[in-house]
């Protein structure tokens, strides 16, 4: 049933994840050994990322760090405590080890992280009233239950060794053509040599461009429908109209910058307002915890 609803919430990156999977075999010579291989590296990083220690590591990567004096304890833990047992009150499996730790940055955010952290920044701290910030953890923790952040883990595991193929094919195809351009001084079959090294590179070049710029349009599709779900799970448990403030002085105090179309596709949030709208139709349509 986990695995059920950790697939219906993140198929896409699971499919991508796949396809990352596949082009890193396929770069390597789409052999059998070539397949053992990837999947050793894959099945190892991907198990190191999801372990404890690898969520210690991506803590002090983001800088997180556990409420210390006796003011940050006494006013953010009792916050998390009330929201944290209402989720667990929906979701019974949601693993009892979740914990909130700050991050000294002035900017206003929040993140769930692997499987059991949510981070806060300063900023968040000093800008929400308590109220709002419950309904900013509640989004978080609905990241944690619908498996989000275990899924975007996979896509930073599969993008970092597919990008480090590609960029060891790009180095290849650079020194192909670098000497393809000193054998074309020589005779017509050097000639010919280099006009194949210019154009399997401007191909290769082309299609990863698209094929990564594409990636980002899939992956943000999957990400905007996470973000509406994180907020959806907020509602569920009771927190919908203290999200629904949080995200109006956000609205406020943030300027959203004029962007173009593809930009708009790449983005991996929703529009503001359209998170907004939706909280409140299921505001509106009554169905309270």
């Amino acid at each position: 049933m986990r695995a059920i609803k950790f697939l219906e919430s993140n198929y896409l990156y699971v499919i991508w994840f796949l396809i990352y999977f596949t082009l890193a075999w396929l770069l390597l010579g789409a052999r059998l050994e070539s397949f053992i291989i990837v999947s050793i590296v894959y099945t190892v990083s991907i198990t190191i990322a999801l372990c404890p220690l690898g969520e210690i590591i991506l803590r002090l990567v983001e800088g997180c760090r556990e409420p210390s004096t006796e003011q940050e304890r006494n006013y953010l833990l009792p916050l998390f405590e009330e929201v944290y047992e209402y989720a667990k009150e929906l979701t019974p499996r949601l693993s009892k080890n979740i914990k909130i730790y700050i991050i000294d940055a002035m900017y206003v955010n929040a993140y769930a992280m692997g499987r059991e952290t949510i981070a806060v920044t300063r900023g968040a701290m000093e800008t929400f009233t308590p109220d709002e910030l419950k309904g900013i953890i509640a989004h978080e923790l609905g990241h944690t239950t619908y498996g989000h952040t275990k899924a975007l883990l996979l896509i930073v595991v599969g993008n970092f060794f597919f990008s480090v193929l590609v960029l060891a094919l790009r180095f290849i195809l650079y020194l192909i053509q670098f000497v393809s351009g000193i054998v074309a001084h020589f005779n017509v079959v050097g000639i010919a040599f280099a006009i194949m090294a210019f154009i399997t590179r401007i191909v290769t070049n082309t299609s990863i461009f698209v094929f990564v710029h594409l990636s980002q349009i899939i992956l943000a599709l999957n990400s905007r429908s996470n973000e509406i779900q994180a907020d959806t799970f907020a509602y569920e448990i009771g927190y919908g109209k203290e999200l629904i403030s949080g995200m109006y002085l956000l609205q406020k105090t943030s300027m959203s910058a004029d962007v173009g179309f593809f930009e708009k596709m790449k983005a991996s949030h929703p529009h503001i307002a359209d998170r907004i709208a939706n909280l409140e139709r299921l505001e509106n349509q009554g169905h309270v915890k």
